[in-house]
Parts: structure tokens; sequence; C-alpha cells
């Protein structure tokens, strides 16, 4: 294996895991934030926020879980 190919492969891992925590962000932002959209319609502060940061955490671990699984798969 050449150092270029080398390189090429350390970036791809680095890519593949600043997805992952990207991903992690949007899912328990965009939760977080439409809860906070829907407490504001209906008058409901904070309960709606807090059922949507959970919900968009448990989104993102869904999606680091499959992910995860995905690389164990790769490896085997």
């Amino acid at each position: 294996m050449s150092a270029d190919q080398k390189q090429k492969g350390t970036l791809g891992e680095w890519l593949r895991y600043a997805n992952i925590g990207i991903e992690m962000m949007a899912s328990v932002l965009i939760g977080a934030f439409g809860g906070y959209g829907l407490d504001y319609l209906f008058h409901t502060k904070p309960w709606l926020m807090i059922v949507g940061f959970i919900l968009g955490s448990v989104a993102g671990f869904r999606s680091l879980f499959r992910l995860l699984e995905q690389e164990n798969k790769k490896k085997n």
C-alpha cells in the first residue's frame, strides 16, 4: 500500500467519524428546535421541546448504532 492510498484511507475514516457526529448533532437539534416551535404554537413551554430533544437523541443514537453495525459487517 502506498503512502497516498494510506492517506486517502485515513481521510475516509475521519470523514466517516465526522459524519456520525454531525448526524447525531443534527438529530438532536432538529428535535429540540421542532419541539420549541411546537411549544410556541401551542403555548406548552417547555414540554414539547423536552420531548423533541429526547426523540432527537433517540433518533441520533439509533443512527449511530446502525452505522456501527454496518462498519462491523464490513470488517467481518
